[in-house]
C-alpha cells in the first residue's frame, strides 16, 4: 500500500506541477497541456489502483524513526517551499523565481527521502527536478518568458513525477510478477494478473 499512496501522491503533486504553471502559455496551448496532463493523471492513477489490489507493501525504511525522518524533511520541504515563496514575492518583487525555486525545493526534497525510506528512485527523480528548478531559475534570470519558465520547471517537473510513477508500477510488476506486459486497457505496460 506504500508504493501505491506514494505514487497516487506524486501523481496528484505531477498534476499540479502541469495544470498550475502553464497560465503564461497561449489559452490554446495551455489547455491541451492541461488535457494531456489530466489524462495521463488518470491513467497512472487507474493503474496505481489496479496493481493496489495485491499484497500491501512498504517502503524499506518503515519504522519509528523512519516516520520521524519523514517529518523532519516534510517540515523542512514546508518551511522551505513557503519561506522562499515569501522572500521572492514579498521581498524581493521576483515572481518569476517561484516555480523553479518550488521545483529545486520539490527535488532536494526527494533525495532526502531516498535515504529516509531507502528508495533509489527517489535520487534520479529529485536530480532531475533539481535540475529543471535551476534550468528555470537561469531563464528567469536571462528574462525568459514565463511560459518557458513554466514548461521547463513546472511541465517538466509534472511530467518527471509522472515518470517515476509508471517506473514505480514498473517495478513493482517485475518484482511481483517476474515481467511486465502491456494491458488492453490502459497500453501502459503493468498488470498485476498473468
Amino acid at each position: 500500500m506504500g508504493t501505491a499512496i506514494g505514487s497516487l501522491i506524486a501523481i496528484g503533486f505531477g498534476l499540479v506541477f502541469v495544470v498550475a504553471t502553464v497560465g503564461e502559455l497561449p489559452a490554446g496551448v495551455a489547455l491541451g497541456i492541461r488535457i494531456a496532463g489530466g489524462v495521463v493523471a488518470f491513467v497512472l492513477a487507474v493503474a496505481v489502483l489496479r496493481v493496489a489490489r495485491g499484497p500491501v507493501d512498504t517502503p524499506a525504511g518503515d519504522s519509528g524513526l523512519a516516520v520521524r525522518r519523514y517529518w523532519a524533511v516534510a517540515g523542512a520541504e514546508g518551511l522551505a517551499l513557503f519561506g522562499g515563496i515569501v522572500v521572492l514575492n514579498a521581498v524581493f518583487d521576483r515572481p518569476e523565481f517561484v516555480v523553479p525555486w518550488i521545483a529545486f525545493v520539490v527535488g532536494v526534497h526527494f533525495v532526502a527521502l531516498a535515504k529516509v525510506w531507502r528508495l533509489a528512485l527517489f535520487v534520479p527523480l529529485g536530480a532531475v527536478l533539481v535540475v529543471f528548478g535551476a534550468a528555470g531559475a537561469v531563464l528567469a534570470a536571462a528574462g525568459a518568458d514565463l511560459g518557458v519558465v513554466g514548461l521547463v520547471s513546472g511541465v517538466c517537473s509534472g511530467t518527471a513525477l509522472f515518470g517515476s510513477v509508471l517506473a514505480a508500477l514498473a517495478a513493482f510488476g517485475v518484482t511481483r510478477q517476474g515481467c511486465v506486459r502491456a494491458t488492453t486497457w490502459s497500453g501502459i505496460g503493468v498488470s498485476p494478473g498473468t
